[in-house]
């Protein structure tokens, strides 16, 4: 179909598309006014629908429905071990096996048809099917493995005419586009997130990806470690490891979000987490990084009886939360950036989190952290007075008094 020979309602609504991709608009709402605009210009749609892929640790891939008078709704398709009883029955299945690049089927009459979905569209006042794929790729070859798949229905009796199949024709590969343009942006987030935290991927979207381009912050620093985990993993199955490690993560992660905290990274049997003040109050986000390590504990706790029964790796939790000033930022060489935090805080905390295992106390915390900590103040309980190394001066120590352990090992006065 020539642009030259195209209604000017078709044209602009193919700008239009062109204009919102470029901006990457949100896909409810590109699928909310470009529905609405091929309703404007005479072309009835019972439904309007589509489905792109996504990279993220959890979802394979989202769906928005468009209906008239009642908007779009969205769905999110989790990743599944097997694939479910209504995608092996779908027509996006079958168009994806057969590698085809439409689909389109009748719904009128009484006679059997191909999916169980097209009953429903039936149902609902369908006339008329229409699938389209769209393949993307990359260095101009498709990678048969992305793409965004759509489907129109008609309500109108003998369903979509040759006229107006040509023109979803014409404007489906200008909205693929637009549902690109903001996937890949979706996409990148989601990476950013998951393997970086939600905090430092923001701040690399923003473009402060300067090496040696430092903040200095105010935040709680949590550290967290699996006590004797170099030693198991000298003994353990590597998948045993690796699941070991997975379950007691999700005990650490969740917490922490939950709290408004920021997990930095992985430090293979353990973890770096931040709560920065950013103006709020020392007291509020001292209390929320203590709920957050009660809970870690306590999930911890939970899960290590149910572990030891079914026979599998077994460890427990040391944490150390301090509150400082840290510097922020890129740190590495010209090739390999880190988004990090360093400074003697930083040290400060690690060893902290160092006299966890040697005075056998799941939980500790610095003088600096509980002067601070005044909502907190009647939970903790000094376990005395440390000399740290690299610190200057002795400091007192402090646990939460639900978590004193009166078995564990004098602790001998270190001033």
């Amino acid at each position: 179909m020539s642009r030259f020979s195209l209604a000017p309602e078709v044209v602009d609504l193919s700008d239009w598309l062109c204009h919102q991709g470029l901006l990457r608009i949100d896909l409810e709402d590109l699928l909310d006014g470009f529905c609405q605009q091929l309703a404007a210009m005479g072309l009835p749609l019972l439904r309007g629908f589509y489905t792109a892929q996504t990279l993220h640790p959890r979802i394979t891939g989202l769906g928005y429905v468009w209906r008239p008078g009642a908007g779009v709704e969205s769905d999110t398709y989790l990743y599944r071990t097997s694939p479910s009883e209504a995608f092996l029955q779908s027509p996006i299945k079958h168009i994806i096996d057969n590698n085809l690049d439409e689909l389109r089927i009748g719904l009128e009459g009484e006679g059997s048809l191909p999916f169980p979905n097209c009953y429903e569209l039936r149902a609902e006042g369908g006339t008329d099917y229409f699938m389209q794929l769209q393949r993307f790729g990359r260095d101009g070859v498709a990678d048969g493995r992305t793409g965004v798949i759509f489907s129109w229905t008609s309500s109108t009796p003998g369903g979509f005419s040759d006229k107006q199949i040509e023109v979803l024709r014409f404007l489906v590969p200008r909205l693929a586009i637009a549902v690109q343009t903001r996937t890949s942006q979706d996409i990148t987030i989601n990476l950013l997130d998951a393997y970086v935290g939600r905090a430092a991927g923001k701040q690399i979207l923003s473009g402060e990806i300067r090496r040696g381009a430092l903040d200095v912050i105010s935040s709680v620093i949590l550290l967290a470690d699996l006590q004797g985990f170099t030693g198991m993993a000298e003994r353990a199955d590597r998948d045993d490891l690796v699941e070991m490690l997975n379950q007691y993560f999700d005990c650490i992660v969740g917490p922490i979000f939950d709290r408004g905290g920021n997990v930095l990274k992985f430090l293979g049997d353990g973890l770096l987490a931040t709560f920065p003040l950013n103006g709020k109050p020392a007291d509020v986000l001292c209390e929320h990084a203590l709920d957050a390590a009660s809970e870690i504990l306590t999930r911890v706790d939970a899960i290590n009886p149910e572990r030891e029964a079914a026979g599998q790796l077994v460890m427990d939790m040391d944490i150390a939360l301090h509150l400082g000033d840290v510097y922020w930022g890129n740190v590495g060489s010209e090739e390999r950036l880190d988004f990090t935090i360093i400074g003697p805080a930083v040290n400060e905390a690690a060893r902290i989190e160092a006299l966890c295992a040697q005075y056998e106390r799941k939980l500790l915390v610095s003088e600096t952290f509980a002067r601070a900590a005044t909502r907190s103040a009647d939970r903790l309980v000094s376990i005395g007075r440390f000399a740290l190394r690299g610190v200057r001066s002795a400091q007192s120590i402090y646990t939460l008094d639900d978590l004193l352990n009166l078995n564990a090992p004098a602790i001998p006065n270190q001033t």
